[in-house]
């Protein structure tokens, strides 16, 4: 008798939790979880608050009308078959955002955050930096009232294409705002006043031509022609591109917002049979700085561009002054786009994108002779070029070119002096301007340079158990000429660099995507992309993609031991083995610690990298 009143007590007991009370846990239930697991899933909580009225009795009849009610079509099924949907939707929602990487989820949440960076970065920009303080000191001047273009196009035997730039340039702007096209014929062969520019074309289109009898290089033609220019903004463009309609707008507004901002627009690609744009989709406008003083292309989500890709800009001509236009020692092509960014952004300028002007550009392509380039650079001066900017503005950074063999700071030319040549003039302007550290402008883009992975906080070798051997990247340190690279597994050694690794790229799927969601083979480009059967038994890279949006490359060393691949769903996922023969292939993941006897893979001799120390004793030292 006792145990039955007690079981009547329980059911009693039950029946007091109203059945919509376990509805609506079980409706909740993913999406809560997944929020305690810190992720804030939009998709599965919009699709359990629809269904919330419709459970929940007295929510429905405020809701509804008795009629409504009545003809609703997801009242005539079981709640049951109901709950079941709902969770298909929510299951299937969250295997494409895993699947995805998360960035789906987070884009709200980025916007916000690029707004948040771009009040602040307004503000500094009303402004200098009191170095002592840190605050944003009043500058009144900044702000001014620009009105020409003086647009520098510097032509090394285009022949039709210089005419063809010369009559889109004149095309897309209003006559008044367009105060010369001034055209550097750099050696062209015949000139181009003696065929494409002859008098009648010059008269139409506004046109001025400076002419070098033999060709001076990229760099001296847009010297000639920045110093040349009269106009209040000074806007270079090569001399095989299309401007869109409306571009010289957005470079009003911005360069008049502050006279020491230098506006890139967004690049897109050029149509050379019909000279139009293809599409304005995929437009680029950002880069940012590598430890051999390259430069690779990125997206962020603010405006800000902290270098500079060379050849599309637009500067007030008295910044261009101010900053001393481009470094006179450096020869032929290349590197000017560096130390253009770092003086603007060390000196108390600034670099934005222009997100609605589009010019389209015409890429060398070795696929395609009419996009051929018909002059020649000589060898090693881009090299040098890069090098002079590195040794100018990296201070107690330069310590890592000694990582490049190609860009050692050590080397001499036969007169004993620094191969790369006198810097002192860069070195007059630096000092002239009161310019920060470079230490400072890393800081600056954060979210490149820490979140990106280009200042690891360790590298390691990754050491495979089943044989002892390291994974090895077989290209060079730098820049990988194709922009790929294979990886290899070899005896480990201590003193080979290229069995170093770290963690790179941002991981979109958590909050501020800081580092990481990848691995890059450590003082190159090259991001692990797992391995194909074409690989020949290796493991594949590719140049890394930092803002952590390239699904191939989102690989890690977890702490089970495996190189994993994220993303892999709730069937499993992907990581890298090896076999004693040294064969890398990618497969379902299995062991791992607990589930056998030793990790497939160990981090083997972490330690700190040279840029990391420099990096924070400038940081703890107040440079940054």
């Amino acid at each position: 008798g006792e145990d039955m009143a007690k079981h009547a007590a329980n059911a009693a007991a039950a029946s007091s939790m109203p059945k919509y009370t376990i509805r609506l846990a079980l409706m909740w239930a993913l999406p809560v979880l997944s929020f305690l697991f810190g992720h804030f899933l939009v998709v599965p909580i919009l699709l359990a608050a629809l269904l919330t009225p419709v459970e929940v009795p007295k929510l429905r009849q405020k809701l509804f009308s008795p009629r409504l009610r009545k003809h609703l079509p997801c009242l005539k099924v079981p709640a049951l078959m109901r709950l079941s949907v709902l969770w298909l939707l929510q299951v299937w929602w969250i295997i494409v955002w895993r699947a995805s990487g998360g960035a789906s989820n987070i884009a709200a949440g980025s916007a916000l955050l690029a707004a948040a960076e771009d009040v602040a970065l307004a503000s500094e920009a009303a402004g200098p930096i009191d170095e002592a303080t840190g605050e944003v000191l009043k500058h009144e001047n900044l702000a001014w009232s620009p009105a020409t273009f003086s647009v520098v196009l510097p032509c090394a035997g285009e022949g039709e294409y210089a005419l063809n730039t010369v009559r889109s340039v004149y095309e897309s702007m209003p006559r008044e705002a367009l105060k010369e096209i001034i055209v550097v014929d750099d050696g062209s062969s015949p000139p181009l006043t003696a065929s494409y520019l002859g008098e009648a074309a010059r008269e139409k289109y506004g046109v001025k031509v400076i002419r070098h009898e033999s060709t001076v290089g990229l760099i001296g033609a847009k010297a000639d022609g920045g110093a040349a220019a009269t106009g209040d903004v000074i806007v270079f463009f090569d001399c095989h591109v299309a401007p869109q309609k409306g571009w010289h707008s957005s470079f009003l507004k911005l360069i008049g917002e502050n006279y020491r901002r230098i506006v890139v627009p967004q690049i897109t690609d050029l149509d050379v049979g019909t000279w139009k744009q293809r599409s304005a989709k995929n437009g680029q406008a950002k880069c940012y700085l590598t430890w051999d003083a390259d430069f690779k292309w990125f997206e962020s989500e603010d405006r800000y561009v902290p270098i500079l890709s060379g050849g599309l800009l637009g500067i007030s001509r008295r910044w261009w002054n101010e900053t001393g236009g481009y470094d006179e020692k450096m020869s032929g092509w290349g590197g000017e786009n560096l130390d253009q960014s770092l003086r603007s952004w060390l000196c108390g300028g600034e670099i934005v994108a222009a997100k609605d002007a589009y010019v389209a550009h015409m890429w060398r392509l070795p696929t395609d002779r009419r996009t051929k380039a018909n002059y020649q650079v000589a060898h090693g001066a881009a090299q040098a070029n890069r090098m002079r900017a590195a040794m100018a503005w990296y201070g107690e950074f330069s310590e890592k070119l000694r990582a490049f063999p190609g860009m050692s700071p050590d080397r001499k030319d036969r007169s004993g002096a620094p191969w790369y040549g006198d810097i002192s003039n860069i070195l007059e302007v630096k000092h002239k301007l009161k310019c920060r550290s470079f230490a400072w402008f890393m800081r600056r883009f954060k979210h490149v340079y820490e979140d990106g992975g280009l200042i690891p906080s360790e590298t390691f070798a990754m050491r495979a158990s089943v044989n002892g051997q390291c994974l090895t990247y077989l290209g060079n340190a730098g820049t990988s000429p194709d922009g790929k690279g294979r990886v290899a597994l070899k005896r480990c050694d201590p003193d080979d660099d290229r069995q170093r690794w770290h963690g790179a790229n941002r991981d979109t799927s958590k909050s501020g995507a800081p580092c990481c969601s990848g691995v890059r083979a450590w003082n190159t480009d090259q991001c692990l992309t797992g391995a194909t059967e074409g690989s020949r038994g290796g493991a594949t890279t590719f140049v890394c993609e930092i803002s952590g949006s390239r699904h191939d490359q989102m690989w890690s060393l977890d702490g089970e031991g495996q190189i994993r691949k994220k993303g892999g769903g709730f069937m499993g996922s992907s990581c890298l083995e090896a076999d004693a023969s040294g064969t890398l292939r990618v497969s379902g993941c299995k062991g791992g610690v607990g589930l056998s006897n030793s990790a497939p893979w160990t981090k083997h001799q972490p330690e700190e990298p040279v840029e990391s120390r420099l990096y924070h004793k400038a940081l703890e030292g107040g440079k940054g």
